[in-house]
């Protein structure tokens, strides 16, 4: 089961961009914070990944700095690179959710699911 569920922050406004065969998508990077006893501030930046309608409600509503919640699966690339094998890994995107105050977002809640990326 590959199953992963991120709340964080936006680093950037994301972007709608096209594909050559003209499937809308973004690619955005989220600051999630990581837990730690001792009350320093860490976070890890995750780059997602979101498709189709997601990937234009994502564009659309969310802006830098905002907080989403995103769940959706763990996906790998790997490539060569000088020689070398590399590893890429990023989240793609099933199901975004408003997260915060009303004040922060313009809408309290609201999710997208594209079911032609994801059939089941």
């Amino acid at each position: 089961m590959n199953i992963v569920i991120l709340k964080g922050r936006l680093t950037k406004s994301p972007t709608l961009l096209f594909s050559k065969s003209g499937t809308g998508y973004t690619i955005i990077n989220v600051a999630v914070d990581r837990y730690s006893k001792d009350k320093d501030s860490n976070a890890d930046f995750i780059n997602c990944t979101a498709f189709g309608k997601t990937a234009e409600l994502i564009a659309d509503k969310f802006k830098k700095g905002q907080e989403i919640l995103i769940q959706g699966n763990l996906k790998v690339d790997v490539f060569e690179k000088d020689d070398k094998r590399e590893y890429k890994t990023s989240v793609l995107i099933e199901r975004v959710e408003f997260c915060g105050s009303k004040k922060e977002n313009t809408e309290t809640k609201e999710e997208a699911q594209d079911n032609e990326e994801f059939p089941w």
